[in-house]
C-alpha cells in the first residue's frame, strides 16, 4: 500500500486529518504511505516538529524496508529439536590419512606431557592455597587488580577454578543427553576432523552437544532461576527505567581507547554465539506509558508491546525437569563462524559458490543480495551495514584461505577446501576476540597477559614475541596456564557445553553504538555523509555499500569512537525503534524485561548467585550523587531498592571498575568465565586443533593473522591510513606521531607493542 493520503489541497482534509491517517499507515507498517502523509501534512503545516520527526522516521524506516521479517519468520518444531543430528553423506570430506609422528615428535610430545603433568599440579596446589589464603574480594569488589602481576595472575586463576566448580549449571533432566537424544548414535564420515553446519558431533558421544537448536544452560545455581511473574515484570515499569536511567543526554559520552569496530565486533560475534530467535509475535506482554511518555505524545499509544520469548518446546519431554524455565539457541553455541557459514546445511549449501570451496561473491566483492535486497550470508537477524561490512571482510578472508589451500593441496576437491578453510576462519576470528577485543575493551596489563596466555600460553608469552609467537609450541606444555588452552587437552569440568542465559545478558552493550554514523573518504578523512542508524539496517545497508567503497566505511568505524558503557548513555533512536511487526519498541525496555522474564536474577541475586558479596546500599554501587539520586527515583529509597535494581542498571552503574576497564567488575565475572570455556570446551580448539585437521599452512596463516593483517590483506590502501601507525586495529586510527596514551593504553601493558619499531612507539602521558 503506497498511495497518496488525500490533503486539505486536494479536497482530502485538513493536515491534521492528514498526519492521522499517516501515523494509522506507520503503526501498520506501510511506512512508505505514512512518509507521503507525513510529508503533505507538513507541506500545509510546516512548523509541527512532531510531524517531521515522524517524517524522518518513516523515511528511514521505508529506506531500509523495515517492514519484512529479515530472516523470513520460522521457528524449531518440537519435532526437529528432538530429531537426531542429520548429517548426510557427502555434507562433509572422508577423513585425512592419520599423520603419525616421528621418533623427535613423539619425544617432543612426551616432554610436554611430563612438564604439563607436573606444573598442572603445582599450578593447581599454588592457586587453591593462594585463593584461600588471600580471597580474592573486599567487603563488596573483587582486589586482583590491585595486586601485582603474579598474584594478581593467580587470583584470576583462582577466581575461574571457582566458576568452573560451581557455576557451570546444566539444563537438561539427570542422566538425559542433550537433546534427549538416544545413546550409541554412529558418528557419520568426517565429523571427526570437520564441523557440521549445525554444530552437532562436536562431542562424539554426546552428539547435540552444542548444536543449533538446544538450551542455554545457566551460570547460577538452579534455585536463583525464579522467572518472574506479569506482575513482577512490570515493577518498576521497564520503559520508566529505560527513560530514567538509560535515555543519553546530550552528546555521546565516548570511550577514548576504542573506535566503532569494537563495537561492531561484539555484535558480529554475538550472532555466532546467541539469539533466541523468533519471538511469539502474536503473544505480547504491554508496558503501560505514562501519561508524559514521550512515545505516548508521539505516536497515541497508551502501552508498548514487547512480543513474547519462544517457548522452549522440549521442555519436560523425559521426566522431571530441574529449572523452572528454559530456552533455545537457535544458533550453533560454538564458536564455529556460523554467523558467515549458517546454523543449518540449507543455509550453508546457499552461500557457498560450491567452485574451490569459496563463498559466494559479487564481481565487486560484495555479498549477493536476495530478493528483497538484503545480504546473503549465514545469519541475519538484526542486519545493518556495520555487520555488512564485516561479514564481508570475512567471507573474503576464507576465500582467500582457499587460495591458499588450493596452491598447496591442488588435487583437494570443492567440499574439502571449503571445510578446511571453515576451520581456518573460525579459528582467527576465535584469536581475534581472545588477542585482541577483548584486551582492547579491558586494557588491563593483568589481564592483558591472562587473556594471550588462552591462547598462547604463559611461556610463549614469555619467551616468544610478535611474529615468532605459536599457538602450539614444538614441546607443548599440556597445562592450559602455561601451554594455553588452544592445542591442549579439552576440559568441560564436568558439565556438556552449551552458553548461558546469564552470558546473554551481559552483552547488552548497546550503549556503544552512536546516534548516527558519519562517513569519511579514507584517503583525505574528509566527511561525506551523515547517516542515522535506522536508515542503514536491512536493505539499507546494501543501498549504502552500492554507493561507498568498503575501505571508506572500513575507515569511517576506524576513526569514528564508540559510547561508554555507563547510565544515561543509551542510544536515543533505540528507545523509538522499529522493528520487522513491531513499529514502536524501546530496545532499553526490552534489554531490562528479558532478563526479568527468562529467570535471570536481578542485580544483588546475580552477584550472591555467582559467589560475589552483594551490595548493602546503593551507595556501594557508585560515588556518583546525581546516579545514585536518579537511581532512588525509580527503584525507592527502602530497603529492597537494592533488591529491586535490575542486572543491566547495576552493572552500567558500578563507579568501582578494576584498573582500564570499559565496564564493571560483576559483568567481568561471566566473561572471564566463558572466554576459557569457549575454547576448553570445543574439540577443535583443543584435542584437535593439530596439523592433521587444520594442515601445518594453516596453522601458520592463523599464527600470522591478526584484525590489521585481514584488513590489510584485502584492503592495502589502508595501509595509508591510520590503520598503519597501530597494532590492534581495535584502537582508534591516529596518525599522530607521539600516540596519546589515553586513547593506545595498550601499549604501555603489552611488551610486543612497547618494543614496536612502528613510528608510533612512542607516547603521550
Amino acid at each position: 500500500m503506497s498511495e497518496i493520503i488525500p490533503t486539505a489541497e486536494t479536497g482530502g482534509g485538513s493536515a491534521e486529518q492528514t498526519a492521522a491517517q499517516a501515523l494509522e499507515r506507520y503503526l501498520s507498517e506501510d511506512y512508505e504511505s505514512a512518509a507521503k502523509g507525513f510529508e503533505a501534512a507538513l507541506s500545509q503545516t510546516p512548523d509541527r516538529a512532531d510531524w517531521r520527526e515522524l517524517l524522518e522516521k518513516a523515511q528511514a524506516n521505508a529506506h531500509a524496508r523495515i517492514d519484512i521479517p529479515v530472516p523470513p519468520r520460522h521457528a524449531f518444531t518440537r519435532e526437529q529439536l528432538l530429531a537426531p543430528p542429520g548429517v548426510r553423506a557427502g555434507d562433509l570430506p572422508s577423513p585425512p590419512a592419520p599423520i603419525v609422528p616421528d621418533t623427535a615428535e613423539r619425544m617432543q610430545n612426551w616432554l610436554g606431557d611430563v612438564a604439563g603433568g607436573i606444573i598442572t599440579v603445582v599450578m593447581e596446589a599454588t592457586t587453591t592455597v593462594w585463593g584461600r589464603l588471600a580471597g580474592f574480594h573486599g567487603r563488596v569488589w573483587t582486589n586482583w587488580y590491585q595486586r601485582g602481576g603474579p598474584a594478581a595472575v593467580l587470583t584470576l586463576a583462582h577466581m575461574r577454578n571457582l566458576l568452573n566448580a560451581s557455576h557451570l549449571t546444566g539444563v537438561y533432566p539427570k542422566g538425559a543427553r542433550v537433546a534427549f537424544q538416544p545413546e550409541n548414535l554412529t558418528p557419520p564420515p568426517g565429523v571427526t576432523h570437520f564441523r557440521t553446519a549445525d554444530g552437532s558431533w562436536n562431542n562424539l558421544d554426546d552428539p547435540r552437544e552444542g548444536s543449533a537448536g538446544t538450551r542455554f544452560m545457566r551460570n547460577v545455581p538452579l534455585e536463583f532461576v525464579k522467572p518472574e511473574t506479569p506482575e513482577s515484570m512490570l515493577i518498576p515499569n521497564p520503559r520508566v527505567v529505560s527513560l530514567k536511567l538509560l535515555s543519553r543526554e546530550g552528546p555521546m559520552k565516548q570511550v577514548p581507547f576504542l573506535n566503532m569496530l569494537a563495537a561492531v565486533w561484539i555484535n558480529f560475534q554475538n550472532s555466532d554465539w546467541i539469539s533466541h530467535g523468533e519471538n511469539h509475535v502474536d503473544e505480547q506482554y504491554e508496558i503501560p506509558l505514562a501519561e508524559d511518555d514521550p512515545a505516548r505524545k508521539l505516536f497515541g499509544q497508551s502501552v508498548m508491546r514487547i512480543p513474547k520469548t519462544r517457548r522452549d518446546a522440549t521442555y519436560g519431554a523425559a521426566g522431571d525437569e530441574p529449572v523452572p524455565i528454559t530456552f533455545i539457541n537457535e544458533v550453533s553455541q560454538w564458536w564455529d563462524g556460523n554467523q558467515i557459514y549458517g546454523s543449518d546445511q540449507a543455509t550453508q549449501d546457499r552461500v557457498r559458490s560450491h567452485v574451490d570451496g569459496k563463498l559466494l561473491l559479487t564481481g565487486d566483492q560484495r555479498l549477493p543480495l536476495d530478493e528483497h535486497g538484503i545480504e546473503v550470508t549465514g545469519f541475519t537477524r538484526n542486519w545493518w551495514v556495520g555487520l555488512s561490512m564485516l561479514h564481508t571482510l570475512f567471507t573474503k578472508e576464507h576465500n582467500s584461505v582457499c587460495d591458499m589451500l588450493k596452491a598447496s593441496y591442488p588435487e583437494w576437491d570443492d567440499n574439502r577446501l571449503f571445510n578446511v578453510a571453515r576451520l581456518i576462519n573460525s579459528a582467527i576470528m576465535a584469536k581475534i576476540h581472545t588477542v585482541e577485543w577483548t584486551p582492547s575493551i579491558l586494557p588491563n596489563p593483568v589481564l592483558n597477559t591472562a587473556l594471550n596466555a588462552n591462547w598462547y600460553g604463559i611461556l610463549t608469552q614469555l619467551f616468544r614475541r610478535g611474529k615468532d609467537k605459536k599457538t602450539v609450541a614444538p614441546i607443548n606444555i599440556r597445562n592450559p596456564e602455561m601451554g594455553g588452552v588452544v592445542g591442549n587437552p579439552l576440559d568441560k569440568h564436568h558439565e556438556p557445553f552449551a552458553l548461558s542465559q546469564e552470558f546473554v545478558e551481559i552483552y547488552r552493550l548497546h550503549s556503544l553504538l552512536p546516534e548516527e554514523l558519519i562517513f569519511r573518504r579514507h584517503e583525505t578523512g574528509e566527511e561525506v555523509e551523515h547517516a542515522s542508524f535506522t536508515s542503514v539496517r536491512q536493505a539499507g545497508s546494501a543501498k549504502l555499500t552500492a554507493r561507498m567503497p568498503m575501505a571508506d566505511l572500513l575507515y569511517s568505524f576506524g576513526v569514528q569512537q564508540p559510547g561508554q558503557l555507563i547510565l544515561n548513555n543509551y542510544p536515543r533512536f533505540f528507545q523509538e525503534l522499529s522493528i520487522p511487526g513491531n513499529p514502536l519498541l524501546d530496545m532499553g525496555a526490552v534489554d531490562i524485561f528479558r532478563a526479568r522474564e527468562r529467570g535471570v536474577p536481578r542485580y544483588n541475586a546475580f552477584r550472591r548467585g555467582l559467589g560475589l558479596p552483594p551490595i548493602q546500599k546503593l551507595e556501594d554501587l557508585t560515588d556518583d550523587a546525581e546516579a545514585l539520586k536518579r537511581i532512588r527515583e525509580v527503584y525507592g529509597d527502602g530497603d529492597d531498592a537494592v533488591e529491586q535494581l535490575d542486572l543491566m542498571i547495576g552493572t552500567l552503574s558500578e563507579g568501582h571498575r578494576p584498573t582500564g576497564f570499559g565496564f564493571g567488575e560483576t559483568m567481568f565475572q561471566i566473561f572471564i568465565l566463558a572466554a576459557t570455556r569457549r575454547l576448553q570446551a570445543d574439540r577443535f580448539y583443543t584435542d584437535s586443533y593439530n596439523e592433521e585437521t587444520y594442515t601445518a599452512e594453516g596453522l601458520d596463516w592463523i599464527d600470522r593473522t591478526f584484525l590489521k593483517s585481514v584488513l590489510l590483506r584485502h584492503h592495502p590502501e589502508l595501509e595509508k591510513t591510520g590503520l598503519g601507525n597501530i597494532t590492534n586495529a581495535f584502537e582508534p586510527w591516529d596518525q599522530d606521531e607521539i600516540l596519546d596514551l589515553e586513547r593506545h593504553p595498550l601499549r604501555a601493558c603489552d611488551p610486543d607493542l612497547k618494543t614496536n619499531p612502528a613510528k608510533g612507539n612512542r607516547y603521550r602521558t
